[in-house]
């Protein structure tokens, strides 16, 4: 009897893992036909070919890049080397990209850039926050630009016990953000069994220097956000939500 019931368990169990493989395949398009299509206004941007992961652009015309992100389950085309963070004049015809240059103490060696956001202060001072995965840990780092210079200047790391698994950000005053989380998970097993089942475990978080909160949850996998022009509403993936501030 004990048998029966095991296996009974056991088919019910995998009927369930078979069901949710299935609407994961559908989820993430899997089967999908991607058709070949000529971009016409599109130019290969040279020197940045461990690929990019976020992009952020001053209204200038200048754009931040994050480069060299490794990631639990992503390909990775330079292991050996650290992520940078490049720029790129958008006004240009065939813009080019330049890695910019830190200083200020930062450990360059452990640099694993993922989502960035860009911060103007009321002196037109530029911030750069730096989604950053030390370790595969989670931390933001915040960087001064120095346009002249074409370089960033590390002013502070900002670490905390909801910072897990971030995989964007977005800024809207000093030391005040939204992150988002994309996997609860770490384990690379566990990630894809979280994936598999739709466990819905991710979230929003706001950070401020006086206040760490989660706002919004149940995603699948929190991933870009972004913020109205008012501030009134952020927005990750497809949810728009009204921001608490």
């Amino acid at each position: 009897m004990g048998k029966l019931v095991a296996l009974v368990l056991l088919g019910v169990g995998l009927s369930l893992v078979g069901e949710r493989f299935l609407e994961f395949r559908e989820r993430s398009n899997a089967s999908r036909e991607v058709e070949s299509i000529e971009p016409e206004n599109c130019h290969l941007i040279e020197e940045i070919e461990n690929g990019s992961e976020d992009i952020d652009i001053l209204p200038s015309g200048l754009a931040f890049i994050s480069s060299g992100l490794k990631y639990p389950g992503l390909p990775n085309f330079a292991p050996n080397e650290p992520g940078k963070i490049f720029l790129i004049d958008l006004n240009e015809q065939k813009p080019r990209v330049q890695a910019l240059e830190i200083s200020g103490g930062f450990d360059k060696e452990l640099f694993n850039p993922h989502g960035i956001s860009i911060f103007i202060d009321k002196d037109h001072t530029v911030y750069l926050y730096v989604v950053n995965h030390p370790h595969m840990k989670s931390t933001v780092e915040i960087f001064k630009f120095e346009e002249q210079q074409r370089s960033l200047v590390y002013l502070k790391t900002v670490k905390h016990e909801l910072l897990k698994s971030v995989n964007d950000i977005v800024v809207f005053g000093p030391e005040q953000f939204y992150a988002t989380r994309d996997h609860y998970f770490t384990n690379s097993f566990l990630l894809l069994f979280e994936m598999i089942l739709d466990l819905r475990w991710t979230y929003v978080l706001f950070y401020s220097p006086r206040e760490v909160k989660v706002v919004a949850t149940g995603f699948s996998s929190a991933n870009g956000i972004t913020i109205s022009a008012d501030q009134k509403y952020f927005a990750s993936r497809i949810l728009c939500l009204r921001s608490p501030g």
